[in-house]
């Protein structure tokens, strides 16, 4: 997306190379997450056996089917594209070849993702955090609300979805006696308000206080 010499629908890898890199990672105990915007790059990303596909820009209905079968999770990273749209409007931000692809990168893997949400497609929450300003992060959880997720859904793609992912479901992601305690706190109700989640309050790491802020509740 962001190079000046490929296209967005360009495939990089083939798939015997994907198919040792996986296996070699899973031979490790690792996961394998694949940055694939096209369907051809996510389709064999998911036919060799990957855990993760970040963005899925373009994904079709046979991408659904693939990563249903084999349990592999999307991680969509609305944010970024919209981000990367503003900005391609912007003079100067961007070459014209960069810029070009970006103008509608935002609205197509936020479409992308309602279409995987309504096909029953696995989904952690992810930002891709460093493309835009950091601190921005909780957007996210508004522009999947948008697509049809309820909010509850998208906080559980943030917590329990996001440990399973990681292999972190025995420490993280749920509130269990045991578990790390690592919570956050808003004013009101984010099942009401997702956007309130834009505002934290109050966090704690491994049962520790970390910080407070004062909300502006203006």
């Amino acid at each position: 997306m962001f190079s000046l010499g490929d296209t967005e629908l360009g495939e990089q890898m083939t798939l015997a190379e994907m198919k040792a890199i996986v296996e070699t990672a899973h031979m490790l105990g690792k996961k394998v997450a694949a940055h694939a915007h096209a369907a051809a790059g996510i389709k064999d990303a998911l036919r060799a056996g990957v855990d993760s596909i970040e963005h899925g820009t373009y994904l079709d209905d046979e991408a659904i089917a693939l990563f249903k079968e084999h349990g592999a999770y999307l991680v969509p990273t609305i944010l970024p594209g919209k981000w990367a749209e503003v900005k391609a409007k912007e003079g100067g931000w961007y070459p014209p070849a960069i810029a070009s692809k970006a103008a509608g990168m935002g609205t197509q893997i936020q479409k992308s993702f309602g279409k995987a949400y309504r096909g029953k497609v696995k989904i952690a929450f992810g930002t891709d955090a460093g493309v835009y300003p950091h601190g921005d992060n909780a957007k996210e959880f508004v522009y999947m609300v948008e697509a049809g997720m309820s909010p509850m859904e998208a906080i559980i793609c943030a917590t329990r979805n996001a440990a399973d992912l990681l292999g972190q479901s025995a420490h993280l992601g749920t509130l269990q006696s045991g578990y790390y305690a690592d919570l956050v706190a808003v004013k009101g109700d984010p099942l009401l308000d997702i956007k309130l989640l834009q505002q934290i309050s109050f966090v704690m790491k491994k049962g520790l206080f970390i910080r407070e802020w004062q909300v502006d509740d203006s």
